[in-house]
């Protein structure tokens, strides 16, 4: 069974969806550290079909981190054409592991989208996947 380690979570701009990399809140710094003098490793995120994305997670070298989705960010946003205001997020899951070893790191990440739809009163957030 997995268990939520972090939910990360923006609003999509303009920028985010029209360039090649999406800024992600410095939030995520706490759960994904890069090793001493790097500066980018391959994220592999699930979306809720269960496809694998493979995002590029980038931080500046010097002076403010500012972590963002470069190379793998296009494609994503190609085919899940998420709109300006759409909330991303991004998680992280610890699952057990095949052999029963330390419990592996597992990433997730879809778009939502604000629909009329409520319940109790609230806004029920759609996955933009079923809106296709």
């Amino acid at each position: 069974m997995a268990m939520a380690l972090f939910v990360i979570s923006k609003k999509l701009t303009i920028t985010d969806i029209t360039t090649r990399k999406c800024e992600i809140p410095s939030e995520i710094l706490k759960y994904i550290t890069l090793r001493n003098g790097q500066h980018s490793i391959q994220v592999i995120a699930a979306d809720n079909w269960g496809e694998e994305w493979e995002l590029n997670y980038y931080t500046k070298p010097r002076g403010r981190k500012c972590p963002v989705f470069t190379t793998g960010w296009c494609q994503f946003v190609e085919a899940k054409r998420p709109q300006v205001g759409d909330e991303l997020v991004f998680s992280g899951h610890h699952v057990a592991a095949a052999d029963h070893g330390e419990p592996e790191m597992r990433y997730m990440i879809h778009v939502e989208r604000p629909s009329p739809v409520t319940f109790d009163g609230e806004p029920v957030p759609l996955a933009v996947e079923y809106l296709a």
